[in-house]
């Protein structure tokens, strides 16, 4: 895997497209939910950190923040 360019490993294209629905549902629910949506969010991130780390490499993560506009210091708040 090309550590320059943004990348992911061991994901087909159906299951990278589910993954980022779920992602995109967990990001609102994060961000925009009730304090139940938030926790049951932040929850279910918890059960995908692990495949989200062994699938994307350093510069898919630096690029999805530089995108979402946000810093390490509010991932810290999370």
């Amino acid at each position: 895997m090309n550590t320059n360019k943004p990348d992911m490993k061991g994901l087909d294209q159906l299951d990278t497209a589910v993954l980022l629905q779920k992602m995109i549902v967990i990001n609102g629910m994060i961000n925009y939910g009730t304090k139940e949506q938030k926790e049951k969010g932040k929850m279910e991130f918890k059960k995908l950190e692990p495949l989200i780390l062994n699938s994307v490499n350093l510069a898919a993560l630096e690029q999805a923040k530089f995108e979402l506009n946000i810093t390490n210091n509010d991932l810290k708040q999370q």
